[in-house]
């Protein structure tokens, strides 16, 4: 699909820098399809204020608990 957006200049200068001119429209998509990807996946973790993710060496063994 072709569209018409608006670049700040800053940012069209650098991607050309980094990608050159004829590479704009595939570093454009590139980036937001990383954007889009992230936004989509979700987690259970955040769902309740309760629930974290932890790493594994965080949990405990049964013989550290106070019984």
């Amino acid at each position: 699909m072709r569209t018409t957006i608006e670049i700040r200049d800053d940012i069209y200068h650098n991607i050309v820098r980094a990608y050159g001119k004829r590479k704009i429209s595939l570093t454009v998509n590139e980036i937001l399809a990383i954007h889009f990807k992230k936004r989509r996946k979700k987690s259970m973790f955040g769902a309740d204020p309760w629930l974290k993710k932890v790493k594994m060496n965080d949990l405990r063994d049964e013989h550290e608990r106070n019984v």
